[in-house]
């Protein structure tokens, strides 16, 4: 019986050695949860380009002289949901004087013309929310939906001045064409 005891008591000090010696089960440890707010912008935008920066006439007596390159002009947009047509006008500085040797002899709008695409030669007499009687139209209404709400287009512009039955004397006549886009 002495032998049991003594078993006994070896098996539990075994056991608890075994035990002892063992890592220590312990229940996972999680952290509280940290938040960051996240807040991303696209803001809307509208802008063009035109190239090249100069276009150069040689301006017969009485005849149609073309512009030495066509006019590139590049628009993009990234528009809100809110906004439905893209507009592009090209427009001259004064209808009575678009272009000017700065003596008083002057080319009037109505003998610019402007090629839009390969498209006939319109004069610039058109109205623009930015001109009253100097433009042409480069992109008339562009629908805006969900596939080009951010979007861009290049159009080529082609002039030509007609000094047809002006009678201008020699000289540099200078002018400026300017192109502005409208989303609404």
């Amino acid at each position: 019986m002495r032998f049991m005891k003594q078993a006994s008591w070896l098996g539990l000090a075994s056991a608890a050695l075994l035990f002892a010696g063992a890592p220590v089960a312990s229940a996972q440890l999680n952290s509280n949860q940290a938040t960051v707010n996240l807040n991303a912008v696209m803001a809307e935008s509208l802008s063009v380009s035109a190239a090249p920066g100069t276009v150069n006439f040689t301006l017969a007596a009485s005849g149609v002289a073309p512009g030495s390159a066509p006019v590139v002009i590049n628009t993009a947009w990234v528009l809100s949901p809110a906004r439905t047509k893209v507009s592009v006008y090209a427009f001259l500085g004064s209808a009575a004087a678009a272009l000017t040797d700065g003596a008083g002899n002057n080319i009037a709008s109505s003998k610019v013309s402007g090629s839009v695409n390969a498209g006939p030669m319109t004069p610039f007499t058109g109205v623009s929310p930015f001109s009253a009687n100097a433009s042409i139209t480069v992109v008339n209404a562009l629908a805006i939906t969900n596939a080009n709400r951010n979007s861009n287009r290049s159009d080529n512009v082609a002039l030509q001045i007609d000094t047809t039955g002006l009678g201008l004397p020699s000289g540099t006549y200078t002018g400026v064409m300017t192109v502005q886009a409208q989303a609404i």
